[in-house]
């Protein structure tokens, strides 16, 4: 009896060591795992776009180096240009086996430049895109692409979407807001687009765009008093990723109390900073008491 309590004992012991090591193994794998993730995700993503922009300008960097001029420069910094070009089937472009063949620090060389040349091409094509010459012919382009059927959606979506990030979306989104909807009790994030008086009562009244969630580029237009919506100090980039991330991402201060409540929250009368809800519970409390 006491052999078959003492094995019993030994492996309930055993079991509670094995579990509490594979509880401690799940979670600090699970820890290494969320702390490595974001940095490695970060760097991929980076070097993703570090190609797409070296790609993007690579075929003229390319061209250069196989040309009559970018021959003496090959052959100054003693790479062998013959034995280079042979290796691809095209003389006039530079091939991958071509480019591996040169030294570890031109190659580098040539990305990091062909990454500036692209950012260059960007600059020059903004800057061409804003004169009138420009403009025109970036209108009878959009003109073109609005008559294909699937490219006009993809089009338009992705230019709404990275319109939001413009110098010129930004100016009009003056101020972000939290604002009644869809009812008195909760509030949304809106962003407060234009202001304006009551041309009646002399009300300070706002417009508001109330963006969508995943979708920003969509939402509704209110007009709301002035003193009904909640201005908060956020970004206009923070309170896109909020909507964006359906809540996920938030700021670092959110409130629910407007700028009344806030005032007499400051001045030492808590009463009159209750949420709405709470006041509305006291009132009929009250009022029940009073019946009975």
């Amino acid at each position: 009896m006491k052999s078959t309590h003492a094995g019993e004992e030994s492996k309930h012991r055993r079991s509670r060591v094995t579990a509490t090591i594979k509880a401690l193994v799940r979670t600090r794998v699970t820890a290494g795992l969320i702390t490595i993730l974001p940095i490695v995700t970060t760097l991929w993503l980076l070097r993703v776009v570090f190609g797409w922009f070296r790609d993007a300008s690579f075929w003229l960097v390319s061209a250069v180096l196989f040309s009559s001029w970018g021959h003496q420069l090959l052959e100054s910094t003693g790479v062998n240009v013959s034995a280079v070009s042979a290796t691809g089937t095209n003389p006039t472009t530079l091939p991958a086996a071509g480019f591996d063949a040169l030294p570890r620090g031109m190659r580098w060389g040539i990305s990091i430049f062909s990454v500036l040349l692209t950012f260059f091409l960007l600059y020059v094509i903004g800057m061409f895109t804003a004169n009138a010459i420009g403009r025109r012919l970036l209108e009878l382009l959009e003109l073109i692409l609005d008559r294909v059927p699937f490219v006009k959606t993809i089009y338009r979506t992705l230019k709404q979407v990275l319109g939001l990030f413009s110098a010129d979306e930004k100016q009009n989104f003056q101020r972000v807001a939290l604002v009644p909807f869809p009812n008195e009790l909760t509030r949304t994030v809106g962003f407060i687009t234009n202001t304006f008086k009551d041309s009646l009562t002399g009300e300070e009244l706002c417009s508001v765009f109330i963006a969508t969630t995943p979708n920003p580029t969509t939402g509704f237009v209110f007009v709301l008093r002035r003193a009904d919506v909640i201005e908060v100090d956020w970004s206009v980039e923070d309170a896109i990723k909020m909507a964006v991330s359906a809540g996920i991402l938030l700021p670092p201060n959110i409130t629910m109390m407007t700028g009344l409540k806030l005032a007499a929250l400051s001045s030492g009368c808590p009463a009159a900073a209750k949420p709405l809800s709470e006041a509305r519970a006291t009132t009929e409390s009250s009022a029940k008491v009073r019946l009975d």
